[in-house]
């Protein structure tokens, strides 16, 4: 196996951590555990956890080592920014293409995170979240667009945060994706759009409400 490749490999499984909440906000990751489990030399590892950093994902602190980044709300905000103007033009865009297939399937998806959220796994739950909006932008046929939008994601991971937002906010959320669906099935492009705003506005303002859980999250 070629080195870079290696190195490709531990940063997927290292990200997988951190999306998944394996690795949650001021944890550290213990180089030498990571290269045991990717069977590999801590060299890679070291260049995964570099990338990771410049990804903001990951901090390299002096006497700790790599430490999953925390985020301030400001930057949280300027992400969401960002998030609304792409994703709310992918709405538009995926009004045009969506099938009666890919319909269903978006509807099982929206369904599934319901009996996720009831059955109390908010991690799925909000894994399922970031499944069902990604499956929405890949009907728009833009994978520049998709790619951009993932990026972001990404660096909000879904699963640090899951057990941050209060219940309130899954309820709402939850029923905004069936709202969603029946506009882009109407073919109201306005009314997807101003729902999808909504929808990464409100995300935002519930982050750290769930005050037992508001880990990693810095004013």
């Amino acid at each position: 196996m070629k080195y870079s490749s290696k190195v490709d490999i531990v940063y997927r499984a290292i990200l997988s951590g951190i999306k998944k909440g394996e690795y949650l906000p001021g944890d550290r990751i213990v180089i030498s555990r990571v290269a045991r489990e990717n069977g590999c030399s801590e060299i890679p590892v070291r260049e995964a956890l570099r990338r990771l950093e410049s990804e903001k994902l990951v901090e390299l602190l002096p006497n700790r080592g790599a430490v999953v980044s925390r985020v301030s709300k400001s930057f949280l905000s300027q992400l969401f920014a960002v998030k609304a103007i792409l994703e709310s033009g992918a709405v538009r865009l995926a009004a045009d293409n969506l099938t009666p297939a890919q319909l269903k399937r978006l509807r099982g998806l929206a369904r599934d995170m319901v009996a996720a959220f009831e059955a109390g796994n908010l991690k799925q739950c909000s894994a399922l979240n970031h499944k069902f909006h990604i499956t929405l932008y890949r009907t728009t046929g833009n994978d520049v667009l998709v790619d951009y939008i993932d990026e972001l994601w990404n660096k909000w991971p879904t699963g640090h945060y899951a057990n941050a937002i209060p219940d309130e906010w899954y309820r709402i959320s939850m029923q905004q994706h069936f709202e969603l669906l029946d506009a882009l099935e109407a073919g109201d492009k306005d009314k997807a759009e101003e729902i999808i705003r909504y929808h990464k506005w409100g995300a935002l303002d519930s982050m750290g409400r769930r005050s037992e859980s508001a880990r990693g999250i810095a004013e």
